[in-house]
């Protein structure tokens, strides 16, 4: 990952090929290498500028190797506090979801605290003294209490408001059609 600049990121700049003859400039934190002293040095003085900001905590009038560090922190703390078992739960969860995000995250924590995710790492206690190490392998569901049934629909009926709408448009068009045969009908009986 890289630091933004501004609100975008900042490409490094592409690996010079190995092998290649000539003296190289490197930059520490990034291993970008240039070929001449002129681009390492204006690089260099565009990294030391305060005008970068750290992608993963949105900390900004950072030098481009601040921001990086704290990148790298960031990103070495979530692989410490938010295990890969939880990624699929939580993924599912936010996509496509429009609640706030305050509720979202409150919802996202109550499921990793309250629940198990496949492939999580647990303590088993065995008896009083005995610990295992567990991994859970499958979640079974829990049974179902037998509700009352919801009374049936008829067919093709639906609750989207959408098909409400769209229903009751086609019952008025029915109604509609049905006249107008009947108007006709009636005509044509006058003709007659």
């Amino acid at each position: 990952m890289a630091p933004l600049l501004g609100s975008k990121p900042f490409p490094l700049v592409k690996p010079l090929p190995p092998g290649e003859p000539g003296e190289r400039f490197v930059i520490a934190h990034t291993q970008e290498a240039f070929r001449t002293r002129e681009e390492y040095e204006a690089r260099l003085e565009k990294y030391s500028e305060r005008i970068w900001t750290c992608k993963s905590t949105g900390s900004s009038q950072l030098t481009h190797k601040e921001a990086w560090e704290e990148e790298q922190e960031v990103s070495e703390l979530l692989k410490e506090e938010f295990p890969v078992w939880y990624e699929k739960l939580v993924l599912e969860m936010v996509h496509h979801n429009t609640i706030s995000l305050e509720k979202l995250v409150d919802t996202a924590w109550l499921e990793i605290m309250t629940k198990y995710a496949v492939g999580e790492e647990c303590d088993f206690e065995v008896g009083k003294e005995k610990m295992l190490q567990v991994k859970v392998m499958k979640i079974h569901p829990l049974e179902k209490v037998d509700e009352e049934a919801p009374e049936k629909k008829t067919d093709g009926a639906c609750d989207s408001p959408s098909s409400d709408k769209e229903n009751s448009s086609q019952v008025a068009q029915d109604s509609q059609k049905e006249a107008i045969l009947k108007e006709d009908d009636r005509r044509d009986s006058m003709s007659k």
